[in-house]
């Protein structure tokens, strides 16, 4: 059955509410998918779960749905956060549709030091991400947060313990041991966490020195291999979900 991401405010779902759809959603179904009135698609808000709608009004330039029932309650859950650095765009889109998929509750943009770009088509990669959870059976879409300094996101975080990954292992005086990535999760079963991931050529040694030096980030490796940016975002969020998250 269709799916589709309600994103305009709307009442409480209950049975029998009426949605219009914006028009993007109303063509989508009715001249790409070929839907009628009386034919049935499923919603959700990311709010009270998944429902059956009836197609009540099918025309040029509106197309209305009536709720019938809720078919799943709204999971009370919430998945990892992902902090990456910009990166280019077909790489970033890629890790926005792969980390929807793979539960991210919310996706922070950053700019550091190696960050080759400042500006980002943030409603296309919103697009993005609502697709894929479409696509994935997911109830709700992660959050895509516009672009801030690295410095601003660590000056006030709203997770427990930051994982970063370090590409670079040796930091003459400093004991902190840079850890596998599964290894550190299982010390932060219960806690809020977020994951870190550079931008092309990593994080600059001023920028690897601050976060070394705090207390709630943890230096991580992800193998013996030097990965790109989406490829290091995927095999994070992964092994996240397998030791702490909704795969277990």
């Amino acid at each position: 059955m269709i799916r589709l991401y309600i994103s305009e405010p709307t009442p409480t779902f209950t049975a029998g509410l009426i949605l219009p759809l914006n028009m993007d959603q109303g063509r989508y179904l009715t001249s790409v998918m070929r839907k009628g009135a009386g034919d049935h698609v499923s919603v959700f808000n990311g709010r009270e779960g998944e429902w059956t709608a009836e197609i009540a009004e099918a025309g040029k330039k509106l197309v209305v749905l009536r709720l019938l029932e809720q078919t799943r309650e709204q999971p009370q859950g919430r998945g990892p956060v992902l902090a990456v650095a910009l990166i280019k765009r077909s790489p970033l889109e890629y890790i926005i549709e792969k980390a929807t998929e793979l539960g991210a509750s919310r996706i922070q943009l950053l700019m550091t030091r190696r960050t080759q770009s400042d500006h980002v088509k943030l409603e296309r990669l919103k697009i993005i991400a609502q697709e894929a959870a479409e696509q994935t059976e997911r109830l709700d879409v992660p959050e895509i947060l516009a672009p801030i300094k690295l410095d601003t996101f660590l000056a006030a975080p709203d997770v427990e313990a930051i994982v970063f990954g370090d590409e670079d292992s040796t930091h003459e005086g400093d004991e902190r041991r840079t850890q596998p990535l599964l290894e550190v999760l299982s010390t932060l079963t219960g806690k809020r966490a977020a994951i870190l991931i550079g931008p092309e050529g990593g994080f600059d040694d001023h920028e690897r020195q601050t976060l070394r030096a705090m207390e709630n980030v943890y230096p991580v490796n992800l193998g013996p291999r030097i990965l790109r940016a989406d490829t290091a975002a995927i095999s994070a969020l992964t092994l996240y979900q397998a030791a702490l998250g909704d795969w277990k």
